[in-house]
């Protein structure tokens, strides 16, 4: 049943349109999504970009670590697929003129077939190579810590110099949280929720500025059986450009 009842309220809470008798809850802020983010590989941190309360740019670089021996790597790598390549290209040509030999009667089927052989090998090769080639860009890309989103820097355990373990049962992370959209989260009872219809034009004063709710982003759950019956986790999502600390009070309008 309170399943159920959950259900019904969030599809309410998701309409456009509708009024709500006035009320103000106390809330809190939150983060609208907060990450933390490492390497999937391990090395010497190189260069640390951003710190604490940074604001950052999806894709934006935050920590690299040292390459010197990934791009002798990616380069090994590169050339030898050329030469894979070039190797089987020659091979290809062989093997058409020997073709061309075989259909005039001048080529045995054994020779023939010896040189499409060689062309077999040339061609596992070079597929091999572009393997390995694609390997080691993949670990140049994992050595650079990039932003998944926009956002601020909550935490970091990076250092320059610091040698990180992907694998460590306590790998060194970086927190990030969602620049621009926040959450306001605030406790209220049964008789309030009863109130809710479509779409409350709910809004957050936080001090001297008021923001509105984004109307597709506003969420109802039960989080207890107290000795005033049911209450519910209203937790409304609002932007703004300025980093707000969770915990920071506000309030939750619904008129």
């Amino acid at each position: 049943m309170k399943n159920g009842f959950r259900i019904l309220l969030l599809g309410l809470l998701s309409l456009t349109t509708g009024t709500l008798i006035a009320d103000t809850f106390d809330a809190v802020v939150d983060w609208n999504r907060r990450v933390e983010i490492g390497f999937g590989m391990s090395g010497q941190v190189k260069v640390v970009e951003v710190g604490p309360g940074d604001a950052v740019a999806a894709g934006a670089v935050l920590v690299s670590l040292d390459t010197v021996l990934l791009e002798i790597a990616v380069r090994k790598a590169s050339n030898t697929e050329a030469i894979s390549e070039a190797q089987m290209e020659r091979q290809l040509a062989v093997v058409e003129r020997e073709q061309t030999l075989y259909d005039e009667g001048a080529l045995s089927a054994v020779q023939l077939e010896k040189v499409e052989l060689d062309l077999s090998r040339t061609e596992f090769a070079f597929s091999d190579a572009q393997l390995e080639h694609r390997r080691a860009r993949h670990l140049l890309e994992l050595a650079t810590l990039t932003a998944p989103f926009d956002a601020w820097v909550v935490d970091s355990g990076f250092m320059p110099g610091q040698f990180v373990h992907h694998q460590a049962d306590s790998p060194v992370l970086m927190t990030l949280a969602e620049r621009g959209r926040y959450l306001a989260k605030a406790e209220v009872d049964g008789t309030a929720v009863e109130r809710l219809t479509d779409s409350p034009d709910i809004e957050i004063r936080l001090g001297d500025k008021t923001f509105e709710a984004l109307q597709s982003r506003i969420g109802l759950e039960p989080i207890a059986d107290g000795n005033d019956g049911q209450r519910y986790l209203l937790s409304v999502q609002f932007e703004s450009d300025a980093l707000i600390r969770p915990g920071t009070s506000c309030t939750v309008l619904v008129p």
